[in-house]
């Protein structure tokens, strides 16, 4: 057995999908540490994909081999691996394993929170949008607030 937790991507979900239903999936391979149902932080929605923990990272593998290509609620599942989103950082709320996203779901996948006790994942431009600014270009950092572009003259006075 490996160390650590083996966290499988499972996408494609209905709304409608509950914890329950995705652990009768995969509890025919074995025990399941623990599974993180992502859902919108503003709606409190589902976002149509979780992430089934398991300990033995053996059984995990035949999990995915066992469950890709099966339907749920009438969808075809997207069962792999997850892998840490590039660009993810941990935060100090996030203790334990790297956040575990499938690649491209694009930023925002980043920004749901997770019922895991790993906590919750976020990308850097989540802290900007929720203060409402950004730390570049807003006169911080010592800068005169000129356009650097224009050299600090305005190419109508000349």
């Amino acid at each position: 057995m490996a160390k650590g937790l083996f966290k499988i991507y499972v996408g494609n979900l209905d709304y409608k999908v509950t914890e329950f239903s995705v652990r009768r999936l995969f509890e025919p391979y074995g025990e399941i540490e623990d599974i993180a149902m992502a859902t919108d932080k503003e709606s409190g929605k589902p976002r149509g994909f979780a992430i089934v923990m398991m300990r033995d990272h053996g059984e995990a593998k035949t999990a995915i081999t066992g469950v890709k290509g099966r339907k749920l609620m009438g969808r075809d599942l997207v069962v792999n691996e997850a892998i840490k989103k590039k660009g993810s950082q941990k935060t100090e709320d996030s203790p334990g394993d790297a956040a575990a996203s499938k690649p491209g779901e694009g930023p925002s996948a980043a920004r749901s929170s997770t019922s895991s006790q790993d906590g919750q994942y976020r990308s850097r431009s989540s802290d900007q949008s929720r203060s409402g600014r950004s730390t570049a270009g807003s006169g911080q950092g010592g800068g005169s607030g000129r356009n650097p572009r224009r050299g600090g003259r305005n190419p109508r006075r000349g």
